[in-house]
Formats: structure tokens, C-alpha cells, sequence
């Protein structure tokens, strides 16, 4: 499989599956019982694809146009048309079950010829990657019959690798066609994925996935439980019992784990971050949930710029809170702060999301957001369809109060400086204050790297604070913020935000 570190794309739950974040593109199997959520994975990786401005392509001969459409009805029409392509071989309008395999052939691979030369043209386009679903080669089998697949899926799979592209192709467990196929077939995929559907003592469903096989790479095949939400997102939980995770980061511990008392790490760093973390919460964080008492939160606060401006449509703002929003939910280091361990709060044009264990979630998230977004950005046609946002990171404490319908909020010191921050940044910044920005840098060389002091600023009611950004190649905006650009100018002024 060609490896491109750039531009990969990932399986849903990559890093819960195999404790990395990436991995090779190529072809996946999908393989699982009727039921046990292949459709849902299969749309959850073709919407990550959508945002991350990948093109992405949907074969299945049991929908209509209109059902596909339906599956991603939170996706602008426009960008679904411009940026995905749904195909049906069943109903091709040409005569001959072959012939309707070999036309579905004929159509992928011309439009991934086309999108090879808009890349050549168009160098704001040149990172854009190409995924296919094809859910499902059981229905194709028996539609079709076996042996009509076994030919499609071997000349489709050429097209795919030269054009480096990332597919899952499901099948059904408890159908003996698909066993039949799946063995057949073992050696033209680049990696399997297993699900499995159990049913507890009180009746409950229980999902779970593995990553069983991948090429190139070594790796414990551990099961994975999730949850399907109401609006059909995969949710990733821990690891089974069975498979040991560090106490800090909830990564599988693939080597030599790092014992101290009864906790297991994964390196000297996270448990030397979880004795530090420890000495605030108390020896056993790892079991705490919101505490009803003031507690320090590392914030990640971030809102759109330009939202309120009054030319763009309510429809228009309205798809932009909600994609970002999608986006955010989809990054990894959202995902690996379980609910009881991060604060969500809704600000209208963005939200603050606290976390209360790892520091280093808030930048991580920023970086991950950005990367998405300058890939979504990058599909759109004018400057009106992309979103542009501000991030400001903090730590402090706060209050853990209830409002007036019983539910957990917080305020204080922590989250009201996240937000000052975060006001005085302009497009793609991510900027940050002691004391959180210095234990960042202390923590990793990557942060020593990108985290660059900016100078002072002094906010409302005169509290002076100390103004960090964060910026590589990948992510955050260089450029000083006008805001702290004009106080720098006028020292003897004093500024209030």
C-alpha cells in the first residue's frame, strides 16, 4: 500500500483500534453479522471523508438515489453533488449483469481519472484524497452471483491502489456466500475488520469492532466496543477488559507497560503527567467525574468568524454551526475524552469544550480541527460556503454549578480567560496563555516547536496575561492577531475586551 503521512485517509476509530493514528490507505473488508452496524461504520467513514474534502464515491445496489441522499441529509445538497458520486450497477440502464458490473467499473474509474487531472490543475485541490464504500458484496453476490463479483472487486481493486485510495467493502458473517467470497478474496484486501453483536444478561445489545489484519503493520487484535447515537454516529468506547490501556491516555499498550502502583502507562511521560494531574484531583482520577467543587479544566473555546454577518442567509449560518460541530465530534482527541471526563458547552456560534485529565487534549484538538477544515475549506467554490474560526486555550478553575433545569455548567476564572483569548484572535489562530502554554512546551519538542510566545496583553479589569500561538504548516495562523498587534503599538494604552 502507498503511504502518503500527509493526506490519509482513516478509518473511523483508527486509534482506538490499533493505538496510532494512521494507517497505509487501502482496501478494507468490513466483515459482521447482520445488524451489527457495517452500513452506519461504512457512512461514518464516507462523511469524515466529505469533511476532510476528500472525494468520496457510494456503491450499493439495495438503495436509490433518493435513499443514499437521505443518509447524508446533514451535508449541503451542493457539496454532496460536487463532492461524492453514488452509483447503483443494478440500475444501469444496460442489458447484462456483466455489462452492468463493467459499466459501474468504467464510470469509477474515468471520474478518478478526472479528479487525477484537477489535481494537476488545481493545486488547492493536489492533497484531496478518494474514498469508496461498497456496502454490500453480499447483496452484489446475490444479485450479480459469485463468481461476476469476484471478477468486479479484482479489477476494481487495481483502480483503487494506483489511485491510492481508501475503501471498505462490506459482507455479511452469517452468510455462506460471503465466507466463500471473503476467503477467495483475503489476499486482494489490504486489511479486515471484524464486528461482532452480543446481548447481554438485561437484553442490551453490545457492539464491537476489531482491526483483525492490516498490511505493513503489526498489532494486537483487540476488541473495541461502540455505541451507535441517535443521529447514526459511531461512538467509540475503552477497549475491552481484556486489553491493557494506559491509565493517562487510554491508548492500548502495545509494548512493555510502565507500572507504578496499580496503574499501567504506556510511556514515562504520560505517568509522569498523571502524578502531576494527581496532586490536583487526587490519587484516583481516573475514576472521577464532575466534581462538585472548584476544579482546574484545560478549555478549548472557539467560535465562527463572521457569522453574524447579516448578508449570510440563517440556512447558510445554520450548516456552518452544524458542520463545525460534526467536524469537532470527529476528532480524535474529542472522542478519546469520554463524557464524564470533558465539559461541553454550546456558545451559539461555537462552544467551550473543557477537558479535566490530559492537558494537551485542547491543542490537540485544534490541530486536528484545522486539518479538517482546511481540507472542507478547500472544496468550497467562494469564501462565503467555508468556515473560518478563532481558538483560545486556557486552564484555571471553575465552578461546577446547576442550572435551573438540574443540569451541570461551569463558570469561572478558567473559561472567562479561554474566552478573552480566544476574542483576540483573528482567523485560524489557536492561542493559548500561561500557565497551560508552558507546561505544553515542557511536555513535547512538537510543542516546543510550534507554541511561540507573542507578548502581553492586558484584558478586561486590567488582569495582564501572557499570549501564546500556535502554528506549523498544518495548523494555526503565524500572523500576529491585529488586536495584539495595535496594543503592542500603543504600550502606553490600555486595552479592554
Amino acid at each position: 500500500m502507498q503511504v502518503d503521512n500527509s493526506n490519509q485517509p482513516q478509518i473511523p476509530g483508527i486509534s482506538y483500534l490499533i493505538g496510532k493514528d494512521t494507517i497505509p490507505n487501502g482496501l478494507i473488508l468490513l466483515d459482521g453479522p447482520a445488524g451489527s452496524g457495517k452500513s452506519i461504520y461504512g457512512r461514518q467513514f464516507f462523511l469524515d471523508g466529505l469533511f476532510a474534502g476528500d472525494y468520496c464515491i457510494y456503491v450499493s445496489s439495495n438503495l436509490t438515489e433518493k435513499q443514499y441522499r437521505n443518509l447524508f441529509l446533514n451535508i449541503q445538497e451542493s457539496s454532496l453533488t460536487q463532492n461524492s458520486k453514488f452509483i447503483n450497477p443494478f440500475r444501469y440502464p444496460v442489458s447484462g449483469f456483466d455489462n452492468k458490473l463493467s459499466q459501474t467499473l468504467t464510470d469509477i474509474h474515468e471520474k478518478i481519472n478526472r479528479l487525477k487531472k484537477t489535481k494537476n490543475i488545481d493545486q488547492k485541490r493536489a492533497g484531496r484524497g478518494i474514498r469508496l464504500v461498497v456496502d454490500s458484496l453480499t447483496h452484489l453476490v446475490m444479485l450479480f452471483g459469485e463468481i461476476s463479483v469476484l471478477k468486479f472487486v479484482t479489477e476494481l481493486s487495481l483502480i483503487l491502489h494506483d489511485a491510492e485510495a481508501t475503501a471498505i467493502f462490506t459482507t455479511t458473517t452469517n452468510s455462506s456466500s460471503s465466507k466463500n467470497l471473503t476467503n477467495t478474496l483475503s489476499s486482494i484486501f489490504d486489511g479486515i475488520l471484524e464486528m461482532r453483536l452480543n446481548e447481554d444478561d438485561n437484553g442490551s445489545i453490545k457492539r464491537s469492532i476489531r482491526l483483525l489484519s492490516i498490511k505493513g503493520m503489526h498489532h494486537d487484535p483487540s476488541w473495541v466496543n461502540f455505541e451507535i447515537s441517535d443521529n447514526g454516529s459511531i461512538m467509540f468506547s475503552d477497549r475491552s477488559a481484556s486489553s491493557l490501556v494506559c491509565a493517562l491516555c487510554g491508548k492500548a499498550i502495545l509494548g512493555t507497560p510502565i507500572i507504578d502502583s496499580e496503574f499501567s502507562f504506556d510511556t514515562q511521560g504520560c505517568m509522569e503527567t498523571y502524578k502531576k494531574l494527581a496532586g490536583i484531583y487526587g490519587p484516583n482520577i481516573s475514576e472521577i467525574g464532575l466534581p462538585s467543587e472548584v476544579v482546574n479544566v484545560n478549555f478549548f473555546f472557539i467560535d465562527i468568524v463572521g457569522l453574524s454577518d447579516p448578508s449570510l442567509s440563517v440556512r447558510k449560518q445554520i450548516s456552518k454551526i452544524e458542520n463545525l460541530n460534526r467536524m469537532i465530534a470527529s476528532c480524535d482527541a474529542f472522542i478519546k475524552a469520554s463524557k464524564d471526563k470533558r465539559i461541553i458547552l454550546p456558545t451559539g456560534d461555537g462552544m467551550a469544550v473543557g477537558f479535566l485529565l490530559n492537558p494537551e487534549l485542547p491543542l490537540q484538538l485544534s490541530i486536528q480541527l484545522h486539518q479538517k477544515l482546511r481540507s472542507y475549506n478547500r472544496s468550497k467554490k467562494s469564501s462565503e460556503d467555508s468556515i473560518e474560526v478563532r481558538i483560545g486555550i486556557s486552564s484555571g478553575p471553575v465552578f461546577i454549578v446547576s442550572d435551573i433545569n438540574g443540569n451541570q455548567n461551569v463558570w469561572g476564572p478558567g473559561i472567562i480567560v479561554a474566552r478573552r483569548v480566544m476574542d483576540l484572535g483573528d482567523n485560524m489562530h489557536i492561542l493559548l496563555t500561561d500557565p497551560l502554554a508552558g507546561e505544553l512546551i515542557a511536555i513535547k519538542d512538537e510543542y516546543k516547536m510550534m507554541i511561540k510566545p507573542i507578548g502581553n496583553y492586558e484584558i478586561k479589569h486590567g488582569q495582564k496575561i501572557r499570549l501564546y500561538s500556535a502554528h506549523s504548516k498544518e495548523s494555526g495562523n503565524p500572523s500576529i492577531p491585529a488586536k495584539v498587534a495595535d496594543y503592542i503599538s500603543k504600550r502606553n494604552t490600555t486595552t479592554i475586551i
